[in-house]
């Protein structure tokens, strides 16, 4: 039987092939797709005599869901953690997250990171497994995802083997204890695609999967680009990583999501089946040269970056990759150790880096950073077709903003406003494939309170067994430095 749900007298903005955006305009939802877009007083026409229930979105602003491209599972429950220490972060929460974790931990991050998505207006996001990848447990990835489902939104992990050497070593819950074991990268191979037959298309298609090691070119510096006299050639072990990589993809009919630095994306054009195309999105890209960001852009590689402070010396080169015809979507990396669930302050923050430094401030207009965390967005996990806009056909993923408030009035120019001033606080009402998850700010499909109480436990109980409590210990003069100093160094 069809529900129809009219939200009506809202302001709408489509983000279509026009960018058309409707005064008094309305979005009616047909079971979970959207099955008319227009001006509240046409579809009202339509609908007469027709039974359907009616939101009156008065005074708010009418979205596609957001959607976030690149994240890290497990941060939000770290989040701040090592911030004092952030030299050897890594080195942290790699202890805790491979060394100091159960299912059940994954699953209390899930649903934290469900519902601070949720009520940013995110109703899609990605995530790589830990902040270096894990997948020797698909359990892990189960109990991930089921957090998500639990609130409603859609998820998508990124699931592959961490970077070499090899075996790697983790901690897997057994009978109630963590034991250490090590694999192999084909053992780790093996068990990243048992998770991804798991988990995609799971929770009536709520729960996608990506095939991802944690970087393009795993011989070479991980996490900062590589100086051209080293990245000199391919490893026998990236060209076995990336065939892997792509069999399995293909195999499980999945994209493929990594991470990439200077120095990488040159070497992995070299590979006979590399990590590039339009099936493909690669986080970061900070301190690419010119030649690679032309790589980037005539194999339609996607691109998603995060505003981070280094990016004024190591930058991800946003405008000229648009330029050169790539896609290029803005994303949190959230959401530890400092960054939130928050799309509009990364996307501001992008422009603001970009402008500096370029030192032109018409860089990265307001539209197109509303684009980067919507229809490129969707255009970069290869759901264009139907996410990513308002469209008739389209799953209802939809997210409303409260634009009658002080910081966001008066109405003159209202995606510069919503871009400039907006924050997750503005979230109204968010619908994933029809389905209303939140109304007025009230959360309709788990208690909040449940939620932030089990994470609470599973955060302090894993950095207990990590042995990780001094790393809640404020830097030495927190209150008083102008420059954040340790009197001592803090070990993993």
């Amino acid at each position: 039987m069809s529900r129809q749900i009219l939200l009506a007298h809202g302001y709408v903005v489509t983000m279509n092939a026009k960018f058309e955006c409707i005064e008094d305009g309305a979005v009616l939802i047909d079971n979970d797709r959207i099955a008319a877009v227009g001006p509240t007083a046409l579809l009202m026409k339509r609908l007469e005599g027709h039974t359907y229930d009616a939101l009156d979105c008065s005074g708010k602003m009418i979205l596609p869901g957001l959607i976030d491209a690149h994240t890290h599972a497990g941060h939000c429950l770290n989040r701040s953690l090592g911030l004092d220490s952030r030299t050897r972060w890594m080195d942290y929460l790699t202890k805790i997250y491979h060394h100091s974790t159960t299912p059940a931990y994954w699953y209390a991050e899930g649903r934290l990171a469900a519902l601070e998505r949720l009520k940013a207006g995110i109703t899609c996001g990605v995530s790589v497994i830990s902040n270096a990848a894990r997948c020797d447990d698909p359990r892990i990835v189960v109990e991930h995802v089921r957090g998500h489902a639990e609130v409603g939104t859609r998820e998508n992990p990124a699931i592959g083997p961490s970077n070499p050497p090899y075996p790697r070593a983790f901690g897997v819950e057994e009978n109630g204890r963590i034991v250490e074991k090590n694999f192999t990268f084909d053992e780790l191979m093996d068990k990243a695609e048992e998770a991804i037959e798991l988990v995609n298309g799971s929770f009536g298609g709520l729960i996608g999967a990506f095939a991802a090691p944690f970087v393009m070119v795993g011989s070479i510096e991980g996490s900062k680009p590589t100086p051209a006299d080293l990245a000199c050639r391919l490893t026998d072990y990236d060209r076995h990583m990336m065939k892997s990589i792509r069999e399995m993809a293909r195999r499980q009919n999945v994209r493929i999501h990594t991470e990439a630095f200077g120095g990488m994306i040159r070497l992995a054009a070299q590979a006979d089946e590399p990590l590039l195309g339009p099936d493909v999105h690669v986080q970061h890209c900070k301190g690419i040269s010119f030649k690679e960001a032309m790589i980037l852009a005539e194999t339609k590689t996607n691109v998603t970056t995060t505003p981070a402070w280094h990016q004024l010396q190591i930058r991800c080169p946003v405008p000229e990759l648009i330029e050169l015809g790539a896609n290029v979507a803005v994303t949190t990396d959230g959401t530890a150790p400092a960054m939130p669930f928050d799309l509009f302050r990364a996307a501001r923050d992008t422009a603001l880096l970009q402008q500096a430094a370029l030192n032109d401030p018409f860089i990265l207009p307001a539209g197109k950073l509303l684009s980067m965390i919507t229809i490129d967005a969707a255009r970069a996990i290869g759901r264009e077709h139907d996410l990513g806009s308002l469209e008739v056909g389209k799953l209802a993923d939809i997210t409303t903003v409260k634009v009658a408030s002080p910081h966001l009035s008066p109405q003159l120019m209202p995606i510069h406003q919503l871009m400039l001033f907006g924050n997750p606080g503005d979230v109204s009402d968010v619908f994933v494939a029809g389905r209303l998850l939140m109304r007025n700010r009230t959360v309709l499909t788990v208690s909040e309170a449940d939620v932030l109480e089990s994470a609470e436990r599973a955060s302090l109980e894993a950095i207990e067994r990590a042995g990780a409590k001094h790393l809640l210990k404020p830097s030495d003069n927190f209150w008083t430095g102008a420059q954040s100093r340790l009197d001592s160094l803090r070990e993993p």
